[in-house]
């Protein structure tokens, strides 16, 4: 039996703990075992329903240690992933029960697929991504590694989303869009043709806020 940590003990990863307690593995394959998160605060909290076990930078990987990472900052996400993956440490897929996956879709290594997400035909998401729930990816689409969707996005067919990028709740791609890496996609934005690499934009239809 592997033991999940999660990285990450504020709100996302709250809810996660809860999701993974109905995701794909859970009691058979592996278990809860306990958060780690860089505020130490945290380790007081009375919401937590898992052991504190310690900060990114001093906890010991133990051979049964499998981890998912509830942090939804996409450039953060990907410094913490990548600072374990240099120490050794293996990545679970959290998917829950309830997400859809239609069989020619390609899912990425160390993902999270919240409860009632929709993986579509051909769609490809890539590594580290995380989906929050009722996020629907549709048929072609291909979404960047350590993207992360927060609740309600549809990012539709043919959408080609880059690495690092952040979705507000609510947020939608029309077909065929364009998006830059590091962009980030205001709550209940629609983007109609294309963002710019490293652009902020919010709004019906989706504009930069950068100035």
């Amino acid at each position: 039996m592997k033991h999940l940590v999660i990285i990450g003990a504020g709100d996302f990863g709250r809810e996660l703990y809860w999701h993974a307690q109905k995701s794909v593995g859970y009691g058979t394959d592996w278990d809860l075992k306990g958060y780690l998160d860089g505020n130490t605060a945290l380790a007081h909290s009375n919401k937590l329903s898992l052991p504190f076990l310690g900060t990114d930078d001093d906890y010991m990987i133990e051979p049964d240690d499998v981890f998912s990472c509830a942090i939804c900052s996409p450039p953060i996400r990907k410094k913490v992933v990548e600072k374990f993956l240099a120490k050794g440490a293996q990545f679970l897929s959290v998917i829950h029960e309830t997400a859809i996956i239609q069989g020619s879709a390609q899912l990425g290594q160390g993902i999270i697929l919240c409860p009632r997400t929709m993986v579509n035909d051909h769609a490809v998401v890539g590594d580290y991504v995380m989906l929050n729930e009722l996020t629907t990816i549709g048929h072609d689409a291909v979404i960047g590694n350590y993207t992360c969707a927060m609740a309600h996005v549809d990012i539709t067919g043919f959408v080609k989303v880059g690495c690092e990028t952040y979705w507000g709740s609510g947020a939608r791609a029309l077909p065929h869009s364009h998006i830059g890496d590091n962009a980030f996609v205001g709550a209940g934005s629609v983007v109609l043709k294309r963002v710019r690499e490293n652009d902020r934009v919010f709004g019906v239809p989706a504009v930069s806020i950068n100035n």
